[in-house]
């Protein structure tokens, strides 16, 4: 479900920015609330950097098998995300951290987001940008952006040096989609989530991609779910 997070490779996994770019969501979190993320991974990072500071209440779902709760995580659930599920609970907060690029069914990921945040509830998911600066670049020039793989055997098929750059070993992420900023927005839109606060990010130049958003590697919504 989130290779990301369970291999390690050249793509940000194992970065010392990891638990920085986990920190940009604390302020849109609660002391207490009930979070579920969805494709939480083998790490854990986000649910224990979040649980000793603001003590919440911590679900995790993966489609992986044979993954070990960690003490500061609530329960963990194997289930795959592109099916439709009940937890018979309601969350106050949803994350989707780079997630949604690797399944073909994104509209059930986002139902069963809907369906089991509360009322006033958050949903915040992250994307690689398709039309990042580096994607457009890779592009004009006639290169494979390297976000998006065309095998699940080599990352870096028609890449080039950009990347031999960014992923050295040529390892597969398994990218099956690739989502502009603004593609991203309407379909939030169309299943009833309401974007309140929206940054770009990229560890290297933050503070520039959080104003040119259309450009920015990541993308990040922050979103409440509508009626």
């Amino acid at each position: 479900m989130s290779p990301l997070k369970n291999n390690l490779n050249d793509q940000g996994a194992y970065l010392p920015s990891t638990v920085e770019f986990y920190k940009l969501f604390f302020n849109f979190i609660n002391n207490n609330d009930y979070v579920l993320d969805l494709g939480c991974g083998g790490l854990f990072i986000f649910e224990k950097e979040l649980h000793y500071l603001k003590h919440t209440h911590n679900f995790c779902v993966d489609v992986l098998p044979n993954l070990k709760k960690p003490p500061y995580v609530e329960k963990l659930i194997v289930q795959n995300v592109e099916m439709e599920f009940n937890l018979n609970k309601r969350f106050d907060v949803i994350t989707c951290f780079e997630l949604i690029e690797h399944i073909d069914k994104t509209d059930m990921l986002l139902k069963n987001c809907y369906r089991h945040l509360k009322k006033n509830g958050c949903l915040i998911i992250t994307i690689p940008n398709l039309s990042s600066i580096f994607s457009r670049i890779e592009i004009l020039l006639g290169f494979q952006p390297h976000i998006l793989e065309i095998s699940n055997e080599g990352a870096n098929f028609g890449g080039g040096i950009f990347s031999k750059l960014n992923n050295k070993r040529n390892q597969t992420v398994h990218h099956i989609r690739g989502i502009t900023r603004k593609a991203m927005a309407e379909l939030l839109n169309y299943h009833k989530f309401k974007i309140v606060h929206e940054f770009g990010y990229f560890h290297k130049l933050g503070l520039v991609f959080e104003i040119f958003l259309a450009f920015a590697p990541v993308n990040i919504f922050i979103c409440k779910k509508t009626s």
